[in-house]
């Protein structure tokens, strides 16, 4: 389990504007999909779709 967020509530599997954040099957793949200049972007997973990234 990953560690609490610091602040705000649980995690989404939606952005802000209600569209289905991109999901994927292992955490692995969800790494791979970090563009490099992302700035604390870490997959975190959820029990319907897998993993999503988020901060």
């Amino acid at each position: 389990m990953t560690a609490p967020r610091k602040t705000g509530g649980p995690r989404s599997c939606y952005k802000k504007n209600g569209a289905p954040k991109a999901a994927y099957a292992t955490a692995k793949a969800a790494e791979r999909a970090i563009p490099r200049t992302s700035s604390g972007l870490r997959p975190y997973e959820c029990a319907k779709h897998g993993w999503h990234l988020g901060h």
